[in-house]
């Protein structure tokens, strides 16, 4: 299985640390956890979750925390390319992907 990061995930991924890291570095480790937890098995599925309104581009929920992992599948479908990871009171409507902040 392949995971890619767009720049834009990375970025997310590195505030959503930072902000929670102010407040607790123990729930900070939790989420990082967890965000790992949910790309890898969206990497093993590609498919296992809803598609957005775009080509090819699927959503998946943390479960426990507040964030969204949307992502890409890759033309070989061996993985997947992370697109945006963001809180979901912070998405308007998760048939899109976030535009850039």
């Amino acid at each position: 299985m392949k995971i890619v990061y767009a720049p834009r995930a990375l970025r997310d991924i590195d505030e959503i640390l930072a902000y929670i890291r102010k407040r607790s570095p123990r729930g900070a480790h939790n989420v990082s956890l967890a965000i790992e937890h949910t790309i890898n098995m969206c990497a093993l599925n590609p498919r296992g979750s809803p598609e957005t309104d775009e080509s090819n581009v699927h959503r998946c929920p943390l479960g426990k925390y507040r964030y969204t992992v949307f992502y890409r599948t890759l033309a070989d479908e061996v993985g997947i390319e992370v697109a945006r990871v963001i809180h979901s009171a912070r998405v308007k409507d998760l048939s899109k992907v976030p535009e850039k902040d």
